[in-house]
């Protein structure tokens, strides 16, 4: 299915892993943005659906010239998906979306008027709620990220500024899909995910971030992602697969050597992450996996820069810093 290759407005590119019961609602948000005048493209990318999900792209393409089907032989992850449908891309602006979650169309349309007048702003990020389980409770934004929010929001919204300047949203949880980027700047720049199973959207949430020449936030609601404790979701799995969460921050870690100056202006907040990624895949690890689980961790401290550790320690947060050197001392034993 070749699709549309007409340049247009945006962009959105969807993975899609057993999602039959909803990528015709996610195609049917997005195409009902031409109704407000956006020219748009649909990319699914099936990673190799079981339940007859690449039948309904299928279907949806064959009706709509606006949506390109692509498709995995072997189940490769989200951001392998995404990557496959990258290059597709011929709208003005990308967003990465999840094949299970709710649009704000309007929000959407708003950040894309904002975009376009100001030329210089690559990517904009913003606000998200939850619904959990099957009584679909509305909740907001993570307490953590809440905060982060109000502190860069504090003049108002929108807030815009340099990678530097917000360099707090690199500490915001890693979704893809509460952020629209320009699409020629980070073909330029090389924007990557990563390629592991689970937490592979933490790289491109960081070069999201660090690569655009400016960042716009906003307070606004663009997607409700939609949380099903007890269903099939990567983020629901805590086997041998969530030892890749720790290649995936390796990842991270990898970029920042590459380049020792953003290394050092956002170490602080690449280990504040990580600690904070820790902390919360810890505890649900199944039996079995924790000792494996935190020796990679260990060999993933074991990578600080001795310099950064002691900025760390002395200017940012001194009580992480001993967290991070007691996960060492402690297996070294007395």
């Amino acid at each position: 299915m070749d699709g549309t290759t007409v340049p247009c407005d945006l962009s959105v590119i969807v993975p899609v892993y057993n999602a039959a019961g909803t990528i015709e609602r996610v195609a049917g948000d997005v195409l009902a943005l031409r109704h407000e005048g956006v020219r748009c493209q649909v990319i699914f990318v099936d990673d190799a659906s079981t339940d007859g999900s690449m039948e309904i792209v299928r279907g949806l393409a064959s009706e709509h010239a606006d949506v390109l089907g692509l498709q995995h032989e072997v189940n490769e992850g989200a951001g392998v998906a995404r990557m496959t449908g990258w290059p597709h891309a011929t709208g003005r602006y990308t967003l990465f979306f999840d094949a299970d979650d709710i649009l704000h169309g309007d929000v959407l349309c708003l950040t894309l008027q904002r975009m376009e007048a100001h030329p210089q702003v690559d990517t904009a990020m913003l606000a998200y709620r939850y619904e959990r389980g099957r009584a679909n409770t509305g909740l907001g934004m993570s307490f953590e990220d809440t905060k982060v929010f109000r502190q860069l929001l504090r003049a108002g919204a929108p807030a815009i500024g340099t990678p530097g300047e917000m360099g707090a949203l690199l500490t915001v949880t890693n979704y893809p899909w509460n952020k629209v980027i320009r699409t020629a700047h980070f073909r330029q720049a090389g924007l990557r995910f990563g390629t592991t199973q689970v937490n592979n959207d933490i790289l491109g949430h960081w070069e999201m971030i660090v690569k655009a020449r400016r960042v716009m936030l906003s307070d606004e609601v663009i997607c409700t992602h939609l949380v099903d404790p007890e269903g099939p979701n990567i983020t629901n799995q805590f086997g041998a697969e969530r030892l890749q969460m720790l290649e995936a921050l390796g990842d991270v870690y990898d970029m920042l050597e590459r380049d020792p100056d953003l290394r050092r202006r956002e170490a602080h907040r690449f280990w504040k992450s990580a600690y904070r990624l820790y902390r919360w895949a810890r505890p649900r690890l199944e039996p079995g996996i924790a000792t494996r689980f935190d020796v990679r961790w260990r060999e993933l401290i074991g990578r600080i820069d001795l310099g950064d550790y002691a900025d760390l320690r002395l200017r940012h947060d001194a009580d992480l810093a001993d967290a991070l050197a007691n996960h060492v001392l402690a297996a070294q034993g007395p």
